[in-house]
């Protein structure tokens, strides 16, 4: 007697079947796209990782070969040396605000007061080298805590 109503129920179903097949399409694809995105950027991350530890790595034995330089040096190109050794530092230094600012505030690969002793102490040697003055301490202090630095970047890789 009612049949037309029976058969609209099954109507209604098949409708509500195809928008949850077509809403469950829609949230595969979706998964696919945010699964590779997530892949490429952890990718992006271990890269940017990789190329400061190894850039930090870099500056600092770069650091400790100046240093040895200036302690087997003559004299005549100390500033130079010093020079070269405080603009490794600084990089060093800026790494370090790098990686806190995309890490965040408490991640530094180098250890900050370690560097800022290696600045006062190059300042101190250059004010010594204007007077005049024997640095062999200064020297031996500085080549200790850059030693220091290195090896304990050694430690990241």
């Amino acid at each position: 007697m009612y049949s037309f109503q029976a058969n609209a129920g099954r109507k209604k179903n098949r409708q509500l079947v195809r928008l949850l097949y077509l809403v469950i399409f829609v949230l595969i694809i979706a998964l696919i796209g945010v699964s590779f995105a997530y892949m490429k950027n952890r990718n992006t991350s271990a890269a940017i990782s990789e190329a400061l530890v190894a850039r930090t790595l870099s500056e600092a034995s770069e650091a400790q070969s100046a240093v040895y330089r200036l302690t087997q040096s003559s004299g005549t190109n100390t500033m130079t040396l010093l020079s070269t050794i405080r603009a490794h530092i600084h990089t060093l230094q800026a790494i370090n605000t790098i990686a806190a600012n995309i890490y965040g505030a408490n991640v530094s690969l180098s250890d900050a007061d370690m560097l800022a002793s290696c600045i006062d102490i190059i300042t101190q040697c250059e004010t010594r080298l204007q007077a005049g003055s024997v640095m062999t301490d200064l020297y031996t202090s500085l080549r200790d805590q850059i030693d220091q630095l290195v090896t304990g970047l050694s430690s990241l890789q």
